[in-house]
């Protein structure tokens, strides 16, 4: 029969007022407690300020040998709504639980069974929970769907020049109808083991011809340069991309291109294939000439 380290003496959910977030902010913490973070602060405050906060999870741990009753979790956030004084908003709940131990050898037990690090929800499956909500985007295979979004983002950001969303926020654009059809084509293309050169600014050349051109003529250009191009067509506009970019992946880090001369050299590529043209070379990104207006 297994012993039980740690004993659950009660749970229960209660309303949250600045008196308990005082209370819970200057209880005595237990040693394992983490430092105190401003940016882990200022998360919270932000979260709960946005509308976006979920019941907190507090304990408390007793500690038999001693009698003690320490913190055990919730330094962060009562420390944050203790400190918003008159913007204490209503409505909100603190989930509280009360663990014993029997010696403080065994708190440390108690800390690790909160977020622990192989249970934290990683930006993959945050991206795959924004996608879903989606129907249209269900059957994208969900790391080209977050390359997709991603690569959109950065060329929104980076070329367009607009406000992009902050952090996972970002994954919201799976929600404008506009990139449906073009993350679809990403799931039909992209693949983690044959084309990890698509990096962002590949994806985001891809979406800024897409804008121009339909999906029927993009495709097969992509569809080319994941499959290695034209064979054995070296000066095809599809070869030499390819090969461009698995040679750039495959450099040591400070001979890499930027992120703007990969971008170029998409749209390099892609005015040859346009204009049939044989492509000896991609030639040298200058920032004063920019990039080639797209066929």
């Amino acid at each position: 029969m297994t012993t039980q380290l740690i004993r659950h003496l009660s749970s229960e959910t209660v309303d949250l007022t600045p008196a308990l977030a005082a209370e819970f902010a200057t209880m005595t913490a237990s040693l394992t407690e983490r430092d105190m973070d401003p940016k882990r602060i200022d998360m919270l405050k932000k979260r709960v300020l946005s509308g976006r906060a979920l019941a907190f999870n507090w304990a408390k741990i007793r500690v038999g040998s001693t009698g003690d009753v320490l913190r055990g979790n919730g330094h962060h956030s009562s420390t944050m709504l203790a400190g918003l004084n008159g913007s204490f908003p209503a409505g909100l709940k603190a989930h509280i639980d009360i663990y014993e131990v029997d010696t403080p050898r065994q708190i440390p037990i108690v800390f690790r069974m909160f977020d622990s690090r192989q249970s934290a929800r990683t930006v993959a499956d945050v991206c795959g929970v924004y996608q879903m909500t989606v129907p249209e985007l269900r059957n994208v295979p969900r790391d080209a769907a977050r390359k997709a979004i991603e690569g959109v983002a950065w060329h929104r950001g980076r070329i367009v020049g607009l406000p992009n969303p902050k952090g996972d926020d970002i994954f919201d654009l799976f929600n404008d109808p506009q990139y449906h059809d073009f993350v679809q084509m990403v799931g039909r293309i992209y693949s983690r083991k044959k084309t990890g050169e698509f990096t962002p600014p590949v994806i985001g050349a891809m979406w800024a011809i897409s804008e121009k051109h339909p999906l029927g003529i993009v495709e097969p250009f992509w569809q080319a340069v994941a499959k290695q191009g034209a064979g054995n067509d070296d000066k095809h506009p599809t070869t030499v991309l390819d090969a461009w970019l698995v040679d750039s992946a495959n450099a040591a880090p400070e001979k890499r291109p930027s992120q703007m001369e990969v971008f170029r050299a998409c749209l390099v590529c892609w005015n040859a294939h346009r204009n049939n043209k044989p492509l000896e070379r991609i030639g040298k990104f200058d920032p004063k000439k920019g990039f080639p207006e797209l066929e």
